[in-house]
């Protein structure tokens, strides 16, 4: 798959979306919803960056890379969240952040690298109901400044 033909359908989707919600007069909101946006990333990471995804359902971490486990996040707003760890630790876990626009369908690649750098920085803020923190997407671009190098999923150079 070609990155344009992707980004158009991501664009598809959301412009469907709008259309539906025009058509039942605003009565109706169709908004993807976090697990299609988090889908969206997921396909991002495995086809642009060699991730090799789990089956669904897992709860903590969505592939894997270079034996490495690997969390994928996307979100279409400023800030994303990030579960407790899992029982055995994040370990050499990495944590890949994407941001969708909504309206081009193109993504942008927010945070690469070490899981346990953001959960870390995370430490004076107290879980949710879920187990969950918050963080900005303006806080991870911070954090990306200090990941090492081993610690980045490189773009795939050539598709198929």
């Amino acid at each position: 798959m070609e990155k344009a033909e992707f980004i158009l359908a991501v664009k598809n989707i959301f412009n469907s979306c709008r259309n539906l919600s025009k058509l039942s007069g605003g009565v109706r909101k169709f908004t993807p919803d976090g697990r299609m946006v988090g889908d969206i990333g997921e396909v991002i990471a495995s086809v642009f960056y060699r991730v090799n995804l789990h089956n669904v359902g897992r709860h903590d971490w969505d592939g894997v890379y270079n034996s490495k486990n690997v969390q994928i996040k996307a979100t279409g707003g400023d800030s994303t969240y990030l579960r407790e760890p899992p029982k055995d630790g994040f370990a050499d876990g990495l944590l890949m952040v994407f941001k969708i626009d909504r309206e081009s369908g193109k993504y942008e690649l927010i945070y690469n690298g070490d899981i346990q750098r953001v959960w870390d920085a995370l430490n004076s803020i107290n879980t949710d109901r879920t187990g969950s923190k918050m963080i900005s997407l303006n806080r991870l671009r911070k954090l990306q400044k200090f990941v090492y190098p081993e610690n980045i999923i490189p773009v795939r150079q050539k598709m198929g």
